[in-house]
């Protein structure tokens, strides 16, 4: 008889069914004692404090959240049971298990229709009101893509009319409800990971909105690099930069921060751009990598060049940026990003210091990038090579077409 009842927010709130999983299967309470119910609490879940952490596969959780996206009555029930079984050495029961398996099934084949036809599903209202569909889902799906159909609609508004429920993107917020009664504000946290990656299926040139693209990248797992790396480091500036700088990849202090060029090649690029008249703020600053790279030696965390496997899954990241961006003047930090935005072998001495025109019209410059400058043993050396980059970076500023008044 369950003597414990849990109050979830909404019928896919997997934030509140995983701190309570967490807390209860810590203290080993059975499936059998635990009674799930969706009402709306409005107050915060606090996990019982003597709770035994453990630890989940990835796969095993992964299971738990397709089955909380079916619609299975005792889904949250058989969730918890999976976990549950997982902590405590038991054998789940071979129906339960079926059931589970089943249902993801299901789920994933919902995910793949609504990613694939989504441009076909939703149909576009000129004004505010941005995108609408009516969708006759047979799983929780839809919910748990919310996500990806905001980024891919590039942030604009959208409504989406289910069975039973409502689900809308104001352009500020995410609603839902029931039919019946006024859709309230969820967070998109709290909603279980979708069935499928979210970058997956993803049509990133469809993307117009340069915080829809950025957004998105960051949760992109496609290569090794992001399984290993803190964050995934974007670009930042003007969405109407009329210069855009690409280097190879964020470095460590990037990677912690998050932000592109803000360690010693940073601070050295920051002081060349000031030499040669540019400000920083009015230019956009990325990298062809948008994962730091590195192989670990003791505390330290040491680079390693971005590979071709590399450039490539972030090539259409970089592609989205020059896209959205436009600018008048690509600068090409080294080698690397070079050979990535020429698309072919680049050395640096024979191409740098000179006008590229390229295919969209952009006017490319290549240089060296600032970090070769901190590793230039010879102090007479570094200040030529540091004068030669301020050069570079003079000629790409008087490349610029003039700012439209």
């Amino acid at each position: 008889m369950p003597q414990t009842t849990i109050t979830l927010d909404h019928p896919v709130d997997f934030a509140r069914w995983r701190n309570a999983t967490r807390a209860l299967v810590g203290q080993h309470v059975s499936p059998e004692a635990i009674a799930w119910h969706v009402a709306p609490s409005g107050q915060p879940d606090t996990p019982a404090p003597d709770a035994r952490p453990f630890r989940i596969p990835r796969e095993t959780m992964q299971l738990a959240a397709d089955v909380l996206q079916s619609m299975l009555p005792d889904r949250f029930t058989l969730a918890y049971r999976l976990i549950y079984t997982h902590v405590t050495g038991t054998d789940i029961p071979p129906p339960d298990l079926t059931r589970m398996e089943d249902a993801a099934a299901a789920v994933r084949a919902e995910t793949v229709h609504l990613r694939h036809d989504l441009f076909t599903l939703m149909q576009h209202t000129d004004g505010d009101d941005g995108w609408h569909a009516t969708l006759q889902a047979t799983t929780y799906a839809p919910e748990c893509n919310a996500r990806f159909m905001t980024f891919q609609l590039s942030l604009a508004p959208w409504r989406l009319v289910l069975p039973g429920r409502r689900m809308e993107w104001t352009g500020k917020e995410l609603l839902y409800g029931q039919d019946g009664a006024a859709p309230s504000p969820i967070a998109f946290n709290s909603l279980p990971p979708p069935a499928m990656p979210l970058v997956n299926g993803l049509d990133i040139p469809r993307i117009t909105a340069l915080p829809a693209v950025a957004l998105a990248a960051r949760t992109c797992r496609i290569c090794p690099m992001a399984r290993h790396a803190t964050q995934t480091v974007f670009g930042e500036g003007r969405s109407d930069a009329r210069m855009m700088f690409v280097g190879e990849q964020p470095g460590d202090k990037e990677d912690l921060a998050g932000r592109p060029f803000v360690g010693p090649a940073g601070q050295l690029f920051d002081r060349a751009l000031m030499e040669a008249g540019i400000d920083r703020d009015d230019a956009y600053v990325t990298n062809t990598v948008k994962h730091f790279k590195f192989r670990p030696r003791g505390t330290r965390r040491i680079h390693e060049k971005a590979g071709p496997e590399e450039i490539a899954n972030c090539a259409p990241w970089l592609a989205a940026e020059r896209r959205v961006i436009r600018p008048h003047v690509l600068v090409m930090l080294g080698a690397t990003a070079a050979s990535a935005l020429l698309g072919r072998h680049v050395t640096i001495g024979r191409e740098r210091s000179r006008a590229i025109k390229l295919d969209d019209g952009t006017t490319g410059v290549v240089t060296v990038h600032p970090s070769f400058l901190l590793r230039v043993p010879d102090e007479a050396a570094r200040v030529r090579e540091y004068d030669h980059f301020v050069a570079d970076l003079k000629l790409a500023a008087s490349l610029r077409t003039p700012a439209a008044p």
